[in-house]
C-alpha cells in the first residue's frame, strides 16, 4: 500500500511539471506564424495542449530525474493534491470526450438547474476552470519545489584499505 501511494505520489509531480512544461511551449503561436490555423486543427482524441502535455513528458522524465525528485518529493501535503488535481483537470479539460461531458454538464448547470447565474455561459465557465487548472498547476508546482527534501547525498566511496606489508 505505501510503494502505491509513493508511485501515485511521484505521477503526480511527473504530469505536473509535463503540464508546466506544456505551458511554456508556443505552439498555438508557431502555427499561426506557419500559417496553420491552430483552431481547425483537428487531432483524433485530444487538443494540441493535450498533445504539448505527451510531448513534454520526455523532459519532465528527464528533469525528474536529475533532481533526484523521486527520494525529495515529500510525503503527502496539500501541495502534492494541488498539483494532481489541477494537472488532472487541465488534461480532462483537453480530451475530446471529457470536454464534451463537462460542456454538457455546465449548460444544465446554467439552464437548467439555476445553480449558476444566466449571465455567464457556459464557454466562459470552462475558460475560468481551465484558467483556475493552469493557476493551480503553476502555484502548486513552487509550493512543492519550495518544500523538497534536503538533497539526496551521494553514497561516499569506502575507504580503500591497505595491504598489510610483509
Amino acid at each position: 500500500m505505501r510503494e502505491e501511494r509513493t508511485v501515485l505520489r511521484k505521477a503526480f509531480v511527473l504530469l505536473g511539471l509535463a503540464v508546466l512544461l506544456s505551458l511554456l511551449f508556443p505552439l498555438k503561436w508557431l502555427l499561426k506564424e506557419t500559417g496553420v490555423d491552430p483552431v481547425n486543427l483537428h487531432v483524433p482524441g485530444a487538443d494540441l495542449a493535450a498533445l504539448c502535455v505527451v510531448v513534454a513528458m520526455v523532459p519532465a522524465l528527464l528533469m525528474f530525474r536529475d533532481g533526484r525528485l523521486e527520494h525529495r518529493i515529500p510525503s503527502w501535503s496539500a501541495w502534492v493534491a494541488a498539483l494532481g488535481l489541477s494537472s488532472l483537470v487541465f488534461l480532462l479539460l483537453h480530451v475530446n470526450w471529457s470536454l464534451d461531458l463537462a460542456t454538457v454538464y455546465a449548460r444544465e448547470a446554467i439552464a437548467g438547474g439555476g445553480l449558476l447565474p444566466a449571465s455567464i455561459s457556459h464557454v466562459s465557465l470552462l475558460d475560468g476552470v481551465e484558467l483556475a487548472a493552469r493557476f493551480g498547476v503553476l502555484v502548486a508546482m513552487v509550493g512543492l519545489l519550495m518544500h523538497l527534501d534536503g538533497p539526496v547525498q551521494e553514497e561516499a566511496p569506502a575507504p580503500r584499505r591497505r595491504r598489510k606489508e610483509r
